[in-house]
């Protein structure tokens, strides 16, 4: 990675940049997109992953996104905002609510053919939210490096 390449990842924590190689979800529950789409990189804090790999991933990695984003933050809720009155409430869910590491790999075993081949369409027409096409675009950006350095990228996992 080139010093250009490095500062250019320095987002503010944009879940949008994965152009530059930026990925960035928040912690407010699972399926964990990431740790499917990179779980290599989850296991032992860095790998590198084929970009094939990423790409066969893809198509469940934005189902699993616009899925987590709609049960999530569905109806307009901001995730970043909440009323001083429920404050006690969501406190409390933080400390007693364990959330499954692995609801990633359920939500993958899943899913059906017809809807991988959905997702397919709406990643090649770019048909998706600005945080959906993130991790299309991280893909790419993956698929590009590996063709000019004739190696896979290696993903480090922060969390």
């Amino acid at each position: 990675m080139t010093k250009a390449e490095e500062s250019a990842q320095c987002t503010g924590f944009d879940a949008t940049a994965g152009n530059v190689g930026y990925l960035r979800e928040a912690y407010h529950g699972g399926p964990y997109v990431t740790k499917y789409l990179v779980a290599e990189a989850f296991d032992g804090g860095s790998a590198a992953i084929a970009a094939a790999t990423l790409r066969e991933r893809l198509p469940t990695a934005v189902l699993m996104h616009l899925y987590r984003e709609h049960r999530l933050y569905g109806g307009g809720k901001d995730p970043g905002r909440i009323d001083l009155d429920e404050l006690p409430n969501a406190l409390q869910a933080v400390f007693t609510q364990e959330v499954g590491d692995e609801t990633h790999e359920d939500f993958a075993a899943a899913l059906k053919p017809e809807s991988i081949e959905t997702a397919e369409g709406l990643i090649a027409e770019r048909m998706l939210p600005a945080t959906a096409l993130s991790f299309v675009d991280f893909v790419a950006l993956c698929e590009r490096m590996e063709r000019e350095t004739g190696e896979a990228c290696t993903i480090v996992a922060s969390y």
